[in-house]
């Protein structure tokens, strides 16, 4: 059950539910949501408030259980809303299987998080707090999917209003992520506690100059340890006009890392796994294995011994360098040992070259001023 309002000093003697309105009171059903103008005296509004919950707030008890046997009717859940919502609507718009993965482990969360509440107690208030629980870009995103989620139930008529969208809307943070050093990366890659399916998954980027999502989908196969390649398929170039595939030739570091990954004991049709300390259903639903890695999993387990490690603890907490960075690392590696910009451009799967010389900037001096982020980044 969502936590009650707090009380203010105004109404912290008043009985549950009720509330000040004006000259008058205000009273707020637990089990639907609506809210109820009581034009009485203080007295009279406190009597009636407390005989509404004497009968309303033990459907509250028992998950509606009640509510059922009084009126033949079941209390409609959250959770019952996300597993229309993703049958009905999710399924049918095409995702493409990253789009639909992000999605589902969301769902998860939702079900696990707030898929107890009745439909009712799913007020603006309470996905406020919810959403107060993200930062930055985080909230952005899980607001946007929640509108959809309450939009969806509007139409099939399960509530009255789309409470998500009447939450505050917060610009984007700015991204002031600094660049990975190969001093600090190395750091990390020899810290003690870092598990050894993140150090593969580490180099596996940094050689390999592939996307997070592409790192944990790997399939093992497409290696060919025979022809000394492995194929891949970027999935954020799927949605290009012309898709990019790559048959990459494996360099000694890159076969070493790749090679690691295949003969690894843990069973798993990936190059990146691991073997989970629990298996929860929800969790596993949104896996493409029960071993494999999700794209939330890499980024937090990265942070952790990052920060751990003390690689980066000269840099304010929201500015050290994600695994994301390590793609622009890379990039500037290659560049420094003298290959060229189109062989970089192609093995990173980018449309042009400018983009490639964005992930560049910011390692070597003349891109300090320009980032404005390389002064924090000496060892």
């Amino acid at each position: 059950m969502a936590p009650p309002r707090a009380r203010t000093s105004k109404n912290r003697d008043l009985p549950a539910n009720l509330y000040p309105n004006g000259k008058y009171w205000q009273y707020k059903n637990p089990v639907t949501g609506k809210k109820v103008s009581i034009n009485k005296p203080m007295n009279e509004a406190i009597r009636l408030a407390k005989a509404a919950n004497a009968k309303l707030l033990p459907l509250l008890t028992d998950d509606g259980a009640l509510l059922a046997l009084l009126t033949g009717d079941t209390a409609s859940r959250f959770d019952n809303l996300l597993d229309r919502f993703e049958k009905e609507w999710v399924t049918s718009r095409g995702y493409a299987d990253r789009t639909l993965r992000e999605i589902q482990f969301k769902l998860a969360r939702y079900r696990e998080d707030m898929g107890g509440l009745l439909m009712g107690q799913l007020d603006v208030l309470t996905i406020a707090e919810y959403l107060d629980g993200f930062e930055n870009n985080a909230y952005t995103k899980h607001r946007g999917l929640l509108v959809q989620i309450f939009a969806f139930a509007v139409a099939k008529g399960l509530c009255e209003r789309n409470s998500a969208e009447l939450t505050l809307v917060k610009k984007e943070a700015e991204k002031k992520r600094q660049r990975h050093t190969l001093d600090g990366l190395n750091t990390i890659l020899n810290y003690s506690g870092t598990r050894p399916w993140l150090k593969r998954a580490i180099r596996l980027g940094l050689l390999s100059l592939q996307r997070r999502e592409d790192i944990v989908t790997w399939p093992k196969t497409a290696v060919d340890l025979e022809r000394n390649t492995i194929k891949v398929s970027p999935g954020k170039t799927q949605n290009y006009g012309t898709p990019i595939h790559l048959e990459i030739v494996m360099g000694q570091a890159l076969r070493e890392v790749v090679l690691e990954c295949v003969t690894s004991p843990v069973v798993c049709p990936y190059l990146i796994h691991y073997i989970p300390k629990a298996r929860r259903r929800k969790q596993l639903d949104t896996k493409l294995h029960w071993n494999a890695v999700t794209p939330d999993y890499l980024t937090k387990a990265f942070s952790q011994a990052r920060d751990d490690s003390k690689a980066y603890d000269h840099i304010p907490a929201n500015e050290r360098p994600t695994f994301h960075e390590i793609r622009a690392l890379g990039a500037w590696l290659y560049e420094q040992q003298g290959f060229a910009q189109d062989y970089i451009q192609g093995l990173m799967g980018h449309a042009d070259v400018k983009m490639t010389e964005h992930y560049q900037s910011g390692h070597g001096p003349e891109a300090v001023i320009y980032h404005k982020v390389k002064a924090d980044l000496k060892l």
